[in-house]
């Protein structure tokens, strides 16, 4: 296993399931707030990392994203570790919270321009 192909794999994850979660925050704000599916996504994914990087926070006290860097490290260290099936495990995981997010984002930004049209 290559462990920098597997970190930057689990990193992108991360990194795409953040993106589209703060659009969807914007979105919701400027509607009805945080929607129960995007609250709901969001603790799953927590709970994913917690589970497999327990003590490790990949956010700061402002619920930002820390740094690829840091990331990256955390993320190195663990993987070493763990077992082969553990990290496709996490990755799947990881890769299945992110579509959930992005489709969640695809869902509000249509019935945002449906709005928009009417």
């Amino acid at each position: 296993m290559d462990f920098n192909i597997v970190t930057l794999e689990i990193a992108s994850h991360i990194i795409h399931f953040d993106y589209y979660d703060q659009i969807v925050s914007g979105i919701a704000n400027q509607t009805t707030g945080a929607s129960e599916e995007q609250i709901k996504i969001r603790n799953k994914s927590r709970e994913h990392l917690s589970e497999f990087f327990s003590g490790d926070d990949f956010f700061d006290s402002k619920d930002q994203l820390r740094p690829l860097y840091e990331l990256s490290s955390v993320i190195t260290t663990k993987i070493k570790i763990m077992k082969s099936k553990d990290v496709h495990a996490l990755i799947e995981k990881l890769e299945k919270d992110a579509k959930k997010m992005k489709k969640l984002y695809k869902a509000l930004s249509k019935k945002e321009q449906d709005a928009d049209v009417h």
